[in-house]
């Protein structure tokens, strides 16, 4: 019956919602870090203790078993709740104003309400370039961090940006600041034949040298295995990237800074580069 069918939907509508809202929360790699810095009252700017708790199997922490890719939560909840309000309205006007034909509109609106607020709160993927033979690389050489990182990044997500927790736990978030905006994942082979993930963000907040200054942090947090380079890829619009490459074991992590010409130099401690004249300014 109506009223039947119109109960079914809205509990598929619910269902949907906390699928989002539990994927959002718990796939992402490094998510796991800073919640479990929060659940054992870790101070989130102690990055060597953010790295241990990453690498924690901590049993308080579970990540989703299943993963839905592919479609927009919001636009089938939205989708299913105009079926259901359309239906409604149909079936109250032929039925002559029955009540039993109305009930679909307890459901109805209240689904178009739940659609409209993932929608607003959706984060779409972000576009992946990939040079031929990238994804072969990641599947062989990648950590699970950073399979965790693509697979995370090429999803929607609601109610928080990509790597949100992450680029938090990192210090890159300036208090009362919103995290820097991915824009785009790019992955290839160098020609070592390593793999690297090159993550592009727009920093509008995030001055270029903390991310310097977090240089060091990069390959405890996102390894094991891998070093880090830091890009100014615009001054003028904030754009930075930050590069995850492979390493054997037993290679360097050193990271490296990516200059204008392509060649690289180290990133000192403190955030300074040996062999540059100019500081490092925002």
């Amino acid at each position: 019956s109506t009223p039947q069918i119109a109960m079914y939907l809205s509990r598929a509508l619910i269902a949907l919602a906390a699928i989002a809202h539990g994927a959002s929360a718990f796939n992402s790699p490094v998510l796991r870090a800073s919640a479990l810095t929060r659940q054992h009252g870790m101070r989130v700017h102690d990055h060597s203790v953010v790295a241990r708790a990453r690498m924690s199997d901590d049993a308080e922490v579970k990540e989703v078993p299943f993963e839905v890719r592919g479609f927009s939560y919001s636009t089938v909840v939205l989708g299913a709740a105009v079926a259901i309000t359309l239906y409604s309205f149909i079936q109250f006007f032929v039925n002559d104003g029955e009540a039993s034909s109305s009930l679909g509109f307890v459901y109805g609106f209240p689904g178009l309400l739940l659609g409209a607020a993932l929608k607003y709160a959706e984060v779409e993927p972000v576009p992946v370039e990939a040079t031929p033979g990238a994804e072969d690389a990641r599947e062989r050489l990648g950590n699970v961090n950073l399979k965790k990182i693509y697979s995370d990044v090429t999803r929607f997500r609601y109610a928080d940006y990509h790597l949100e927790d992450a680029l938090e736990a990192l210090a890159l978030r300036p208090r009362g600041e919103g995290p820097p905006e991915l824009l785009k994942l790019v992955e290839k082979v160098t020609p070592e034949g390593q793999y690297s993930m090159e993550l592009v963000f727009s920093s509008k907040a995030t001055p270029y040298k903390s991310w310097m200054r977090n240089a060091h942090r990069y390959a405890n947090f996102f390894g094991p295995n891998v070093r880090a380079t830091v890009e100014k890829v615009s001054a003028e619009d904030r754009i930075v990237s930050l590069g995850l490459i492979t390493v054997p074991d037993g290679g360097s992590l050193q990271p490296m800074e990516v200059q204008s010409d392509g060649s690289t130099l180290p990133i000192n401690l403190d955030g300074s580069v040996e062999g540059k004249e100019e500081a490092i300014s925002a």
